[in-house]
């Protein structure tokens, strides 16, 4: 893995680390902080965990219009400071209140960061080098995420209040640096070097409706949510299917999560080398489709044979579901930057992202229904509806123009980047020609 060169993609990559240290910190830690430190009970965490949900939908859209109003570097700089506040603000909390309080507070600034973040991106990446600069960063937000995990683990050895406050004090801290990076970032309002040619510019949004008048891509963002359903089999239901439905020893759920991590980090990067124009990207859900439905296959199976056996088929379950991660994540990165109005990034990556948590708050409901009432049949059902899902964003890209008119299919011309020039009066390359493009050394 090859650094990205000097500029706004390293300080990005960067920025990226030390965001992911906050979910491997806040994942469990965050729940144990407020039932074993402030005092609340599980149905009142929950309670406040749903609300934060419910406030993060409300934002996301909202957030992207934003920043595509006042600059998407100004807006990262100011939810980040946001995320770091609402964090420290957890150690004041004392009762359910004012937990409810503060916990919407983070669904409305982490729903918000995402699409910013995902905004700004577009304006110093090209298309050419976008999915790999995406896949990139994805490598490094799973390797800090990774490495945060000893920190919780630290806390749960400890078993204190003041650990588990310096554990979530921890968190702020590093959203707080995130801040401070950001800060290095270049204002985007017009090309920024490494930006690339296709930086775009400041949009005026036409219309209270915006882009929600886009309704392909809304139709498209909705389907990326139901494909990210991967991520609640890994993080859901195969926990409860090892622990349930199999002979499986209890320690084959943490080989698991660390296969999905090897493979996810190793392949990434090679999996979005495939991605390159909208086409590509509808074709690799497709593929992703029919590694989940493989994957589908194994876990059902697993639950038939002995532990020996029941170990072996499950780790080649998790391959072929990391797969599918990698599948849907590289499509849906293609999908979603070249569909999108390219003056209204923002915007367009809030739509996108909200389709994307509107799924994830029903995931864990229904897989954990899908499994504990149907059981090997649940595999069955949630295997044949993944793939038939993955094979609608081919249907509908053939069919949808681009926002500047012009077919799908003549995206891998890419026109607005394709007649750039690659070197300037004297001879010598612009810092955002095709020779940086690749901003990750592929």
């Amino acid at each position: 893995m090859i650094l990205p060169p000097r500029g706004p993609l390293r300080v990005y990559a960067t920025l990226t680390f030390f965001d992911s240290l906050v979910p491997g910190i806040m994942l469990a830690g965050g729940v144990l902080f407020f039932t074993k430190v402030v005092g609340l009970d599980a149905v009142q965490v929950g309670t406040g965990l749903s609300a934060a949900t419910l406030a993060g939908l409300a934002a996301a859209l909202p957030a992207g219009r934003l920043g595509d109003r006042l600059g998407h570097r100004r807006l990262l700089i100011g939810l980040s400071l946001l995320r770091a506040l609402v964090l420290g603000g957890y150690q004041l909390v004392g009762s359910l209140p004012v937990f409810l309080v503060i916990a919407c507070l983070s669904g409305l600034a982490e729903s918000g960061v995402g699409p910013v973040r995902q905004a700004y991106l577009a304006t110093i990446t090209t298309p050419e080098n976008r999915v790999g600069t995406l896949a990139f960063n994805r490598v490094v937000r799973n390797i800090g995420a990774t490495l945060s995990t000893p920190a919780l683990g630290l806390a749960l050895a400890v078993d204190s209040p003041s650990a588990f406050r310096a554990l979530i004090g921890a968190g702020a801290v590093s959203v707080l640096v995130v801040a401070l990076i950001a800060t290095r970032l270049p204002e985007t309002r017009g090309p920024v070097p490494g930006a690339g040619p296709c930086a775009p510019k400041p949009a005026t949004v036409r219309g209270r409706a915006g882009v929600l008048r886009d309704r392909p891509y809304v139709a498209l963002s909705l389907l990326n949510g139901l494909l990210i359903m991967h991520m609640e089999l890994l993080e859901i239901g195969m926990p409860l299917w090892v622990t349930g439905h199999t002979g499986a020893p209890a320690w084959t759920t943490s080989v698991l999560l660390f296969t999905n991590v090897l493979v996810a980090i190793g392949l990434q990067i090679r999996v979005g080398r495939g991605v390159t124009d909208v086409g590509s990207a509808a074709r690799a859900l497709r593929k992703g489709g029919y590694c989940l439905l493989a994957a589908s296959a194994l876990f059902a199976a697993s639950g038939l044979l002995g532990p020996a056996w029941s170990v072996v088929v499950l780790l080649g379950a998790v391959v072929l579901l990391t797969f599918t991660e990698l599948l849907q994540s590289a499509g849906s990165w293609g999908l979603s930057y070249e569909l999108a109005d390219p003056a209204r990034p923002g915007e367009y990556q809030g739509i996108w992202s909200l389709g994307t948590q509107l799924v994830r708050a029903c995931g864990p409901l229904a897989v954990t229904l899908a499994l504990s009432s149907l059981a090997h049949v649940g595999w069955a059902l949630i295997g044949t509806l993944y793939l038939a899902a993955s094979t609608l964003p081919h249907l509908l890209t053939r069919r949808t123009p681009t926002p500047a008119a012009q077919p799908a299919a003549d995206l891998r011309r890419a026109p607005t980047c394709a007649d750039t020039p690659s070197r300037t009066a004297d001879g010598t390359a612009p810092l955002d020609a095709v020779g940086e493009r690749a901003g990750i050394g592929l």
